[in-house]
């Protein structure tokens, strides 16, 4: 699906199917691409990417380029990532480990990591145990959220699945109607708008007050 279809659904929503008042997307493109990083605020996986990658010696992995945060490790793949069946890798907690074993940082790597440590706090960042050898070079299996391009026209291509396009269209309106200006004569409307969002995603609302998606962890 093309970004068109959605400003045409919004223009429509807005009583302006033949674009007479929203005469060009300037207004609507940057509530297009705020109302994407709004979704992937409260629904990361909707931005979801999964891959195979190569891992560097040692315990201390970083995503690929494109990556904002890990969701999982989920198994690994073997020399050169090569293998299809490879055992399952699950998720254990730091602290628990650096008690266990103090020094698991320096121990000698091997070909098949059984475990895999995440901290939000720095969520580009993973570790990993046993650690990763020099050689060979092992891959692993993760999914991960990738950062989503910015719209700049109506012909890209809409980046996230259509499932989540109502939602889309919910916040896009939310803004267009003022957001949480509670002056602006429409602040009823775009409240309504705001609560079909959270609605359409299966989210609670934490407050009526003034909502700011950057500040979701």
């Amino acid at each position: 699906m093309l970004c068109s279809a959605i400003l045409s659904r919004i223009r429509k929503k807005l009583n302006d199917p033949n674009a007479t008042a929203w005469t060009d997307n300037s207004d609507l493109i940057p509530a297009l691409n705020e109302a994407l990083q709004a979704l992937i605020s409260y629904r990361p996986d909707a931005a979801s990417f999964t891959t195979m990658m190569l891992l560097v010696a040692g315990t201390r992995q970083t995503l690929p380029s494109d990556g904002v945060r890990l969701l999982k490790v989920i198994r690994n793949r073997g020399q050169s990532g090569l293998s299809d069946a490879g055992r399952a890798i699950r998720k254990a907690d730091m602290l628990v480990q650096d008690a266990l074993i103090p020094d698991w940082h320096e121990t000698t790597g091997q070909t098949v990591v059984d475990e895999y440590f995440y901290d939000s706090i720095t969520p580009k960042d993973f570790y990993v145990y046993p650690p990763a050898p020099v050689s060979p070079i092992i891959g692993i299996d993760i999914s991960y959220v990738r950062v989503l391009p910015t719209i700049t026209a109506d012909t890209d291509a809409f980046p996230v699945d259509d499932y989540f396009a109502s939602a889309i269209q919910e916040w896009m309106l939310y803004l267009l109607w003022g957001g949480d200006d509670k002056q602006n004569q429409n602040y009823a409307d775009a409240r309504s708008h705001l609560s079909t969002f959270f609605q359409l995603l299966q989210i609670k609302a934490s407050s009526d007050g003034a909502v700011n998606p950057k500040s979701k962890g």
